[in-house]
């Protein structure tokens, strides 16, 4: 006698398509998984250096437009001590440059660039006016809050190449607090958090030698101040 068999399937046969099933969706999902940790990743590079570049490029445009100019007082006139604009620490920066012309703060600014006192893992840059270009102009009496310039930093450094006497070798040194000139170049080291690689940067400054406060008003350039 003839057994007669049902037209579907065996239980073992479902066992071994939901097992083909499940391996497919696990490779499937293990191959989203890394595609997406790919794509994270690549994101993250692309962040990492546009942020490099990024401050490269405001070290670059502002480092080498600083202006030799003294410190002023409240009404605008040299300051007596005749102190420099100009302070360079070793992890510290204060010097006086211009925005660009976009920009919406107009004239001389002074940037202040130190690590935050509370967080010495992190770069900030405050700017105020360096001086009043219309006496007559309202002047905005609210503090300007400092911009974060860089985030997650191990260790920063700024070096100063110069010589402090005529008669002195040109030398890096870590501090540069004359008031008689700038130095010739300005080395910026940075090592992040991360390990991940950093040139240093070195910018030449174009004028080095002391202008006055009325020089800078005549609008006085790096062609007319050696």
């Amino acid at each position: 006698m003839k057994s007669v068999r049902d037209n579907g399937f065996t239980l073992i046969e479902v066992l071994i398509a939901m097992t083909l099933l499940s391996v497919m969706v696990v490779l499937l999902f293990a191959s989203l998984r890394i595609a997406a940790e790919s794509w994270n990743a690549g994101e993250s590079k692309v962040s990492a250096l546009n942020n490099k570049a990024v401050v490269y490029q405001f070290f670059k445009r502002h480092l080498t437009t600083i202006r030799p100019v003294p410190m002023l007082d409240e009404r605008g006139d040299q300051a007596a001590d005749g102190q420099q604009a100009f302070q360079g620490l070793m992890q510290s920066l204060r010097f006086v440059a211009a925005l660009p012309a976009s920009s919406a703060r107009k004239g001389l600014q002074i940037f202040t660039i130190t690590l935050a006192p509370d967080d010495p893992s992190t770069l900030w840059v405050n700017l105020t006016p360096y001086r009043q270009a219309d006496a007559d102009a309202e002047v905005d009496a609210t503090p300007a809050r400092p911009e974060i310039l860089l985030e997650n930093i191990e260790e920063l450094r700024f070096s100063y190449f110069g010589k402090t006497e005529d008669v002195a070798e040109l030398q890096w040194r870590d501090e540069w607090t004359l008031a008689d000139r700038l130095p010739s170049l300005i080395k910026v080291s940075i090592i992040l958090a991360d390990g991940s690689y950093w040139p240093e940067m070195v910018f030449p400054v174009k004028i080095t030698q002391l202008a006055t406060p009325e020089a800078v008003a005549e609008g006085e350039t790096s062609d007319d101040v050696q």
